[in-house]
């Protein structure tokens, strides 16, 4: 009895002290395969969109009446806006450690979704105006002044920045702060009806618009190709939808997969965070466009 009580007493505390030390290690946010699939992501997205921007400065050159010309300097500020918090990301994700507060960390992540949401609304509206140019629904691409186009695109940007995004930064993440090691950890919001219908119908509605844009510019370029045949090439109009299905291609890539999967994610967000990470990521390479804007004869010359 006394030898069993002495092993026991000396025993036991080598046991409380492993189990209390195997408790208090903190649980990894992301795997290690995760965080290295994302890292690359991001610095693609930040080499590639860096580059672009670069080209798209000789736009300004153009004219800032023309619509598409428009569009352009509004991707530019969208992609623009995301890409200076992408190093951020990148830190995050190297260190697994938030020390800029929490603030801040809503800010980074807002932006990322800041930017789907205009990227896919400049590329809707877009597509339409295009789409009823070719059916000769509409004539006018261009506005009357440069004010007016310039007044427009500030007007909707003062929306989204002074108004829609401290909004969004105030109500995300509200019913848990993020601490000062872990940052991108939202999911208690989402069990919030509001933003969880919210979150439905903004996945449904990008992915029905995107998949009608799809069949629409197929439906364009058989017409066409049926009209002209071989000499499709040698046509102007021929090569505007080109760069329309680039955009296509874009958005059925890049957001439509993201979304899809986004309606599984609401359902479970902590089981499938780390994926849903790695699809949100996959949305910043639509910074691709700038490429296809820039390089005027890119298309061309893969024929």
């Amino acid at each position: 009895m006394m030898t069993n009580a002495t092993v026991s007493n000396f025993t036991s505390p080598t046991v409380t002290s492993v189990s209390i030390s195997t408790s208090a290690e903190p649980k990894a946010q992301f795997s290690q395969p995760i965080r290295t699939t994302l890292i690359v992501i991001y610095i693609i997205v930040l080499l590639v969109g860096m580059t672009g921007l670069t080209f798209m400065i000789s736009l300004l050159k153009t004219n800032i009446r023309s619509l598409t010309t428009i569009a352009f300097l509004n991707l530019m500020v969208a992609h623009f806006l995301f890409l200076i918090t992408v190093p951020f990301r990148i830190y995050y994700f190297v260190s697994m450690e938030w020390k800029l507060g929490p603030v801040f960390c809503k800010l980074v992540s807002a932006m990322v979704h800041l930017h789907i949401y205009m990227v896919f609304t400049i590329y809707a509206i877009l597509l339409t105006l295009r789409f009823l140019h070719f059916y000769k629904k509409t004539q006018r691409t261009e506005f009357y002044r440069r004010l007016h186009a310039l007044g427009m695109s500030a007007f909707v940007w003062f929306l989204l920045l002074v108004i829609v995004l401290p909004l969004i930064i105030s109500k995300y993440g509200q019913n848990k702060e993020p601490t000062n090691e872990q940052c991108f950890n939202f999911e208690q919001t989402l069990k919030n009806d509001a933003v969880y219908g919210l979150n439905i119908i903004l996945s449904l509605v990008i992915i029905i618009v995107s998949c009608v844009q799809a069949c629409v510019q197929v439906c364009i370029l058989r017409t066409m190709i049926l009209k002209y045949g071989a000499s499709s090439r040698s046509q102007q109009e021929f090569w505007v939808q080109m760069k329309n299905l680039c955009f296509v291609l874009i958005m059925l890539i890049c957001l439509v997969p993201y979304h899809m999967f986004r309606l599984e994610y609401l359902n479970k967000p902590k089981e499938l965070n780390e994926i849903n990470e790695v699809f949100l990521a996959i949305t910043g390479l639509t910074c691709f466009d700038m490429l296809t804007f820039a390089g005027k004869g890119l298309c061309k010359m893969c024929y």
